[in-house]
């Protein structure tokens, strides 16, 4: 049998599997990443800030 037949019967989860919680949490936590850490490389911030900006587009306002 191929994977496919044997995950036929199995259901993908739709949706999100972070909490709304979670997801105030790490942008609070990337928020302090991206403003105290001197390590990270521009295109590691811009990845950090994009990041950041859809969390928030997933928060429920």
């Amino acid at each position: 049998m191929t994977e496919e037949t044997n995950n036929k019967g199995m259901q993908q989860a739709k949706g999100g599997v972070l909490a709304q919680s979670d997801i105030e949490l790490l942008r609070k936590s990337l928020e302090f990443y991206i403003k105290n850490s001197n390590d990270l490389s521009s295109i590691e911030e811009s990845r950090a800030s994009l990041l950041f900006h859809r969390l928030g587009r997933m928060e429920i306002k």
